[in-house]
């Protein structure tokens, strides 16, 4: 049974080789980091402005438990590859013409190596918001594959402030970046935003759930283990602003496992006076383990001049405003009162969709 098991892995292996998807395989890492960012000659890249390659779809069914499942045979090829890596390897991705460090025993890797993206609704509302020129605060950008899919939208005459206080993170971050030498489009910041600069205790949460690290008093998910306290700088993102005399700003992402509170009180300034549309990553657990609740941050968002959106799957896959006694949760986007939401594509309908649509509407006609 192994010896039939390994036989067919090797044959996936193979077939993703021969279909031109291979991965280019590096060599060993101290505690896992690829290339040291220190020794990176660094933010001398050149950006190509072109659109993503091939446009990434909404799928109604998405969840973050769902979000590394195969749904095809070479998903699953790559789902068992992946689950026999032992090393860091670098994934050409076919988005963008981009290339990614994939490490092992990772959520967010293993998912970006199976399905090559981690959220596709949430960069299908990137998608959207962003365009040539814009300019983008990541804040809590992880590994970086938001940022680098954000610089092939906003192009060489946009820019991508990418900002993560994790040392482990961060090193991987500035690796991609520089991987596919894009200095000049993202910058990469080690920071964690507040309400006040400073030093923060960041806890940071094993390499199964790195996306977790967290200001709070607590992992927001039960069981991921607490592998240590950073201390980190801490900055509002209205002194960030400043510092790096930004003149615009068209997106902040927050993503940043219950301190978005914080950060939206630190950047009161520059949101009246930009006015940018915000993507929010909410999470009750989150924001309770940093002394909030997601009222309190709905009522901060109204009182700055904003209205939440969230992503509503039926009839259609579209921005929908929430109302006063919704649950907020997931990915929230914030407009400025009297601008609208973009439209939004609309997901590819699965083939036993299509017949089972096409069988139905037989039926109602034949019936008529």
């Amino acid at each position: 049974m192994l010896k039939w098991f390994l036989s067919i892995y090797r044959i996936g292996v193979i077939s993703l080789l021969m279909q031109g998807q291979s991965l280019l395989i590096a060599g060993e890492a101290d505690n896992a980091l690829p290339v040291s960012a220190t020794r990176l000659s660094g933010n001398t890249g050149h950006c190509e402005e072109d659109a993503l390659r091939e446009k990434i779809v909404p799928e109604s069914d998405w969840s973050p438990n769902s979000a590394d499942s195969a749904r095809s045979f070479e998903g699953w090829l790559r789902w068992w590859q992946y689950l026999f890596l032992k090393k860091p390897i670098v994934m050409l991705w076919r988005y963008g013409g981009l290339r990614l460090w994939i490490y092992p025993g990772n959520e967010i890797c293993r998912a970006l190596f199976v399905r090559e993206v981690y959220n596709p609704n949430l960069v299908v509302v990137l998608q959207s918001l962003l365009s040539s020129g814009s300019v983008f605060i990541d804040a809590g950008a992880h590994i970086g594959d938001l940022a680098l899919l954000a610089s092939r939208i906003v192009g060489k005459n946009g820019h991508v402030f990418a900002i993560e206080p994790s040392v482990r993170d961060f090193r991987r971050l500035v690796d991609n970046v520089n991987l596919n030498g894009l200095g000049n489009v993202i910058s990469t910041h080690r920071l964690a935003v507040s309400d006040q600069n400073g030093k923060a205790n960041l806890l940071v949460a094993s390499e199964e759930r790195s996306s977790l690290n967290t200001l709070g008093v607590g992992i927001s998910s039960k069981g991921v283990e607490n592998i240590g306290i950073e201390t980190v700088d801490s900055i509002t993102l209205d002194d960030f602003a400043e510092r790096k005399k930004i003149t615009h700003i068209d997106v902040l992402l927050l993503n940043i496992e219950g301190s978005e509170m914080r950060a939206l009180k630190g950047a009161e300034k520059i949101i009246e006076r930009f006015l940018p549309i915000i993507v929010l990553g909410v999470n009750n657990s989150a924001l309770e383990n940093n002394g909030t609740t997601c009222s309190a941050l709905r009522e901060l968002i109204t009182k700055m001049g904003y209205e939440m959106y969230k992503i509503a799957y039926e009839p259609t896959f579209a921005l929908k405003k929430i109302s006063l006694g919704d649950t907020i949760v997931g990915i929230c986007v914030c407009m400025p009162n009297g601008v609208n939401p973009p439209s939004l594509p609309q997901p590819e309908k699965s083939i036993a969709r299509r017949i089972f649509e096409v069988i139905i509407g037989w039926f109602s006609n034949k019936k008529s």
